[in-house]
């Protein structure tokens, strides 16, 4: 017995050291994996985060537009800011989502446009007015469902499959 042992104890060592190896390395892809994920789902968060900064912003200009362009204080100017953060979302979104970006910063323009025509009656058009207002809030209130894919949590609101 002790020649077998002696005869094979250097192979047995080296299954055994193979083994040990063997369980730390794959410890450590799994830690590793884990870590990986942790990143992406970091990713995911900052991503989600700066995407729905923009989304606030634009409804923060509509609101801004419909609710307060009539009052004596309102200046053009504050609108501006909100056109830059609108500018910043080809960075953060589809190309669908920043062309429909795209003609409401141009339906808000229009807005300005006929707002400012208020102060020339000659060249003041009620309807016309009246009209772009309207296509503002309607693109308030369509804003959830166009933002929906992109701000949307799938993993929790797509259920298991089976």
């Amino acid at each position: 017995m002790y020649s077998f042992f002696k005869d094979f104890a250097g192979p047995i060592a080296t299954i055994i050291a193979s083994a040990t190896a063997a369980y730390f390395v794959r410890q450590q892809w799994k830690t590793a994996e884990k870590q990986a994920e942790t990143a992406i789902d970091q990713l995911r968060y900052n991503l989600f985060t700066k995407r729905y900064a923009i989304y606030e912003d634009v409804r923060q200009l509509l609101k801004l537009l419909i609710n307060e362009s009539h009052k004596p204080g309102f200046d053009t100017f504050d609108v501006s800011k909100h056109y830059v953060a609108m500018d910043e979302a080809i960075f953060f979104f589809s190309a669908e989502t920043c062309a429909w970006l795209e003609l409401l910063q141009n339906d808000c323009q229009k807005f300005l446009e006929a707002r400012a025509s208020r102060s020339t009656p000659a060249e003041y058009n009620p309807a016309e007015y009246h009209a772009s207002q309207r296509k503002l809030l309607d693109n308030f209130m369509e804003m959830p469902e166009r933002f929906r894919k992109e701000l949307g949590f799938r993993q929790l609101t797509q259920s298991a499959p089976h």
